[in-house]
């Protein structure tokens, strides 16, 4: 038995850092799944549980987040 796919909505918020950097805020549905900052010459993809992966880009960064919470979700 195969599984129905079902369309996600997912939304990147930003929102402006105090030294002026951007960081995005990745959410699908209601539910904050993490973020991503600028960490020197890179970036920053932060779960809400903690984990943490480096990102060449912004999208690197989205990308890894968006893998984790559709290989670890119930």
């Amino acid at each position: 038995m195969s599984k129905r796919e079902k369309a996600v909505q997912v939304t990147v918020d930003e929102q402006k850092l105090p030294e002026g950097a951007t960081m995005s805020i990745l959410k699908i549905g209601d539910e904050t799944i993490g973020t991503v900052k600028p960490d020197g010459d890179r970036f920053e993809a932060q779960l809400n549980d903690g984990d943490v992966y480096r990102a060449k880009t912004v999208d690197e960064g989205v990308e890894l987040l968006l893998r984790d919470y559709h290989l670890h979700r119930g």
